[in-house]
């Protein structure tokens, strides 16, 4: 977990989130990456495999040598199987199981469709603070704060608060959409080993960003519906302690520099004032104190 986190915008929009202490959580559709509004979780699996797979596994779970998961149907059938013929060969019983699990193949075909949607449903009410670890990346500045006449932000855990910096996970950067599920963990589910986890599967989604966004090196703090369900955005207060550091762009003209400083200092009289700075005639950013 990173000590302090960062938010890159424009001067204007950094004026209003000063003026009004909040910050934007957004649903994910209003984000940048395609991945955050494909709400469909990737199929694709061998079923062949996962057929076999899973009756090895139910095998040693009747056997004992697995341990079955309470809540899933699978595993209630086993340990009926165990009580009522114990004793039984390992072919003996997976001739008798098979024709079983090719019929949760018909049963998980209708429930992907089903997690699919609520997926689909959470991830369109889901409200979500987007920061970063790194003050100094310039791809960012250039995007997110106008060319370097902008500004970053530094917010950290405010002592004793109920600050929401703890809760930040970090996005996963993936070539594809995540899968439903791997192969290995259907047939585990299958044999009766797990319970089948609907919110990890929005999880997997909230946090995972396609792989041509991985140098934003980018933390999401997630806050389930918000306050307000049905709203696409939420302009939520930070407390003023958790704002720590105000950092200029290196291109921000002097007077918007002198106006910004004005207007940290007065809500803000803990918080730095630093200055990003090109350093030794490179395009790498130091930070520097400034008085204003």
């Amino acid at each position: 977990m990173p000590d302090a986190f960062y938010k890159y915008m424009s001067l204007s929009t950094a004026k209003i989130v000063l003026e009004n202490q909040t910050l934007r959580w957004t649903t994910p559709a209003t984000l940048n990456d395609p991945y955050d509004i494909q709400f469909d979780l990737r199929v694709d699996f061998n079923r062949d495999k996962v057929m076999q797979d899973a009756l090895e596994k139910t095998w040693k779970v009747y056997t004992g040598e697995y341990v079955g998961a309470e809540g899933n149907g699978m595993n209630a059938v086993i340990q009926a199987f165990r009580e009522v013929c114990p004793g039984m060969t390992k072919n003996f019983f997976i001739t008798g199981l098979a024709e079983g699990i090719a019929e949760s193949f018909k049963v998980l075909d209708e429930g992907i469709t089903e997690v699919n949607n609520f997926a689909r449903r959470c991830l369109s009410t889901s409200k979500i603070l987007c920061l970063t670890d790194s003050p100094k990346n310039q791809l960012m500045w250039a995007y997110y704060a106008d060319s370097n006449k902008g500004v970053v932000l530094k917010f950290e855990q405010e002592h004793g608060a109920d600050s929401p910096y703890s809760t930040a996970k970090p996005v996963k950067y993936r070539e594809e959409i995540p899968s439903l599920f791997s192969e290995d963990e259907l047939s585990d589910f299958l044999a009766g080993m797990i319970r089948f986890d609907q919110q990890r599967r929005v999880d997997d989604l909230i946090y995972t960003k396609s792989d041509a966004w991985a140098h934003e090196r980018e933390w999401r703090i997630y806050s389930g519906d918000g306050r307000d369900k049905l709203a696409p955005h939420e302009d939520v207060k930070f407390g003023s302690k958790e704002l720590t550091a105000v950092i200029l762009g290196c291109r921000m003209p002097e007077a918007d520099r002198v106006d910004l400083a004005g207007l940290v200092k007065r809500s803000y009289p803990h918080a730095e004032i630093l200055q990003a700075a090109t350093m030794n005639h490179k395009y790498q950013l130091e930070l520097k104190k400034t008085e204003y």
